[in-house]
């Protein structure tokens, strides 16, 4: 142990995070982080250089914002709240990051140590409704073990498969004279050794495989391995599909990509998984969307990833590996192995001529025609963030990904809301980049009110939202499968509608709210509307073209939707083109 010069808990949190690397926290304020804002303050008016703190309008937009800056920079992403509902808030962030398995670290205050179990204010036990969706979690209650837990924290978050921990921090430890710390705890769990063996009999089951497919998950880009990537799909002639986590991680325009496999996968992705005699599959699991019915049937699967639960999980593995995925590939580069499959990837070839499907024309501006018209102006460069819905899987299949980390979205947990604070954490990761986010009327309702946060900050994220005035994937399921009942997924609905209409109106158009009006509210924010397919260019090319923050208000076709499509409960087989 050794002597601090810090006079408090809350001191030597500002000068451990910044030590840590930490440029920005994502948060805002409260009673029980009081002392760590002030001591923040005190160091600012001294002109003291740390991280930054940026104030968001509610505690689940902060929390996006730290995944969003997590997704694009590859750094770890830091969310700051009180305790209580300000930790609660949290709980939905925290669990898409851990869905995600991205590297973050939520810090929230606690009422004073003697206080925990006496139901005090603002009391939560933080750890216990944590503990199902964090990587690790933390109380606080001695400032001596205050160190040491942040350096564990940042090193767990970030380390091995990547994911969320939760530092709750007692509001006597923040304001507790520090004289000594505690040693931190040894942690005994060995690395697991590469396994050359086990690599060489996945790499000899692709060299002999007929129909190889490579699907590549989120971990490809937690490793930073998309360089690697691209070289083994070329040195042994495999196509590689990209799940929803690892767009990016091939571009586009390879001839090797196949796209997204899955429910709203690619034609060419799914027929290739459909047909494959060997499915490799790298740093991702095996969701239910993409390992659909009969997904392994008549095939062999190999599976490798950094995390030894994953192998054999949903699916059984013929050949698994653990190991980091960097490893693995560059000892597949290195081992002077390579394969041929061209007949296979001629094949692959005809199918990519699908991609992305084609789509008709219309009275109403098409979702896809908007996607494309971004993808092109951007030319696939743009930092591209989307909340969820049917607008998330058309930016899935027309932007033209070129790069990783520049595709920031919501996948196992399917956040609404995610996009627009996601975009701002996004924006402090890269702002050197183009910012876009592309969202739905319902997704973009769920956070609106972090375009305070956008317009108090300056910050020139374009903002075009798919306005089809429904809940657009909900209402498409209610079609498909459910008679088409559109009683709760109508956002135009008022007391003044008939109870009895379920029919879609492509003529109806109340807007609730009216996006353009936000302009009135949020001073400093541009806003637009197009509603004709030929005014859609032009206000798309403004749009991007604009300095500052911009809402762009689109009116697409109402009953447009996302295809193709895999129903629950069937196979590749059996995918809805059109």
């Amino acid at each position: 142990m050794h002597e601090y010069r810090f006079k408090t808990g809350a001191a030597l949190f500002w000068e451990v995070l910044g030590r840590l690397g930490v440029d920005y926290l994502f948060g805002h304020t409260g009673g029980a982080v009081i002392p760590l804002h002030v001591e923040l303050n005190k160091r600012m008016s001294r002109g003291e250089s740390g991280p930054r703190f940026v104030l968001f309008r509610q505690e689940g937009g902060a929390g996006h914002a730290a995944e969003g800056y997590a997704r694009a920079s590859g750094q770890i992403g830091v969310a700051l709240a009180t305790s209580g509902p300000g930790a609660t808030n949290l709980i939905t962030p925290i669990a898409d990051a851990y869905k995600d398995s991205i590297p973050t670290v939520f810090i929230t205050g606690q009422v004073p140590s003697g206080a925990i179990g006496t139901d005090a204010f603002q009391e939560v036990d933080t750890l216990g409704v944590t503990r199902p969706v964090s990587k690790h979690n933390y109380l606080v209650k001695a400032v001596a073990d205050l160190e040491w837990t942040l350096h564990e924290a940042f090193h767990l978050a970030a380390t091995g498969r990547p994911g969320p921990v939760v530092v709750d921090i007692c509001k006597d430890v923040q304001l507790a004279a520090v004289e000594s710390g505690n040693p931190p705890r040894r942690r005994r769990r060995e690395p697991v050794p590469f396994d050359a063996a086990r690599a060489d009999a996945i790499l000899a089951a692709v060299t002999q495989a007929e129909r190889p497919v490579v699907k590549a998950g989120g971990g490809i880009i937690h490793a930073g391995a998309a360089d690697l990537l691209r070289r083994f799909v070329e040195c042994f002639q495999v196509p590689v599909t990209t799940t929803f986590n690892a767009l990016g991680a091939v571009p586009f325009a390879h001839a090797h990509n196949l796209g997204m496999p899955g429910m709203h996968g690619s034609i060419p992705a799914n027929y290739a998984l459909r047909d494959a005699d060997l499915i490799l599959t790298l740093g991702g699991r095996f969701d239910d969307r993409v390992a659909v019915k009969g997904f392994a049937a008549d095939k062999r699967i190999a599976h490798v990833d950094i995390d030894p639960s994953e192998l054999g999980k949903a699916i059984k593995a013929d050949l698994a590996l653990a190991a980091d995925l960097k490893t693995f590939l560059r000892h597949a580069l290195a081992s002077g192995r390579s394969a041929h499959h061209a007949a296979w990837l001629a094949q692959i070839g005809r199918w990519r001529e699908q991609m992305p499907k084609p789509y008709g024309t219309g009275d109403y501006i098409k979702p896809q025609a908007v996607v494309e018209a971004i993808s092109e102006l951007t030319a696939g460069d743009a930092t591209l963030v989307t909340g969820v819905g049917q607008h998330q899987m058309w930016a899935t299949q027309y932007y033209r990904f070129t790069r990783p980390r520049q595709w920031i979205s919501s996948g196992g947990l399917g956040t609404m809301g995610f996009g627009l604070p996601a975009a701002i954490g996004a924006w402090y990761a890269s702002p050197d980049r183009p910012v876009v986010l592309i969202d739905g009327d319902g997704s973009f309702q769920m956070n609106i009110q972090e375009l305070g946060t956008l317009v108090a900050n300056r910050i020139p994220v374009k903002m075009f939202v798919l306005n089809n005035g429904y809940l657009g994937m909900v209402r498409q399921w209610e079609d498909m499968m459910d008679e088409g009942n559109h009683y709760e997924t109508c956002l135009s609905r008022t007391v003044e509608c008939d109870p009895g209409c379920v029919k879609l109106d492509p003529t109806c158009r109340i807007q609730l709210p009216n996006l353009t009006g936000l302009r009135f509210v949020y001073p400093r924010l541009k806003t637009m509307r197009v509603r004709t397919p030929q005014a859609m260019p032009e206000a798309v090319r403004e749009a991007l073209a604009y300095q500052g923050p911009v809402l762009v208000d689109v009116w697409i076709d109402k009953a447009e939707d996302v295809l193709p499509m895999i129903q629950p409960g069937q196979g590749l087989g059996e995918m809805i083109e059109s």
